[in-house]
């Protein structure tokens, strides 16, 4: 499929807006009206078939991939973001992901919480704007300051875990990393009490920005920045929340 088809078409005259987030002034880029023809994708959307219903691993919803040609697609995202972009795991897939808000569903204490996803991350949404509520949050970690899940321990990381009579040196091995994450990070005592999405934080989360969501609004920011739907109880009820996601990284990485 190419662009002569019109689906993934980007619009001319869409708004771009490059916003910074935090202390370390994380770039997010935002485009209004990004897509030519929205609704024809998102009628493209609504005859796919979702795979894992209401829960697929611990994405708490559906997905469907179509396998189609989405290089000139990235070619554009990677302009927008200021540096040439590739798929994170090629060949990058069309992919559509869905939620559904049911409150007899209990959410996972990994869906209570910001998570972090590798690379460069790009999403669409696509809900008429009359069903838009909410968007994604990001998040600092407030017991360790971070913004950003850092690909490697910084020094900070290890002066930490010293004061927590963690050896230092063990941050450096893939287990002694993956415990800290696991038990400092990410500990479970850390999500949101409630059966809800941590949305507005507590008191180891801190929402720093809320990427609010817009029919046809590409949002492009770091993977590894914390982040999580915010979708309170009440919403995407009736009707699901519907979105579009690329995973990227910077070209040659």
């Amino acid at each position: 499929m190419s662009w002569s088809t019109g689906l993934l078409e980007p619009n001319s005259k869409a708004k771009v807006t490059v916003e910074t987030v935090g202390a370390a002034k994380q770039r997010v880029v935002v485009v209004d009206d990004f897509y030519a023809n929205p609704e024809r994708l998102l009628s493209f959307a609504d005859g796919l078939h979702f795979v894992g219903g209401k829960m697929h691993g611990n994405f708490p919803g559906g997905r469907a991939m179509v396998s189609i040609d989405t290089d000139p697609l990235v070619e554009h995202l990677g302009r927008l973001w200021g540096s040439p972009l590739e798929p994170y795991t090629p060949p990058q897939a069309l992919v559509f992901s869905v939620i559904f808000n049911d409150p007899a569903r209990r959410l996972n204490v990994a869906q209570r919480m910001p998570h972090v996803d590798p690379g460069v991350s790009a999403m669409v949404w696509m809900n008429p704007q009359e069903l838009c509520a909410g968007g994604t949050g990001l998040y600092r970690h407030k017991p360790t300051g971070l913004e950003r899940l850092p690909t490697e321990p910084t020094r900070e990381l290890e002066a930490l875990a010293q004061q927590l009579d963690i050896p230092a040196k063990s941050l450096h091995t893939p287990e002694g990393w993956q415990g800290f994450q696991d038990n400092i990070i990410f500990n479970p005592l850390f999500a949101a009490r409630d059966n809800t999405y941590i949305n507005d934080g507590n008191d180891a989360w801190e929402l720093l920005h809320l990427m609010a969501m817009r029919f046809n609004r590409l949002v492009i920011f770091d993977g590894r920045m914390f982040h999580s739907q915010h979708l309170k109880p009440g919403q995407f009820v009736d009707h699901a929340r519907i979105n579009q996601i690329l995973y990227l990284k910077a070209k040659g990485s």
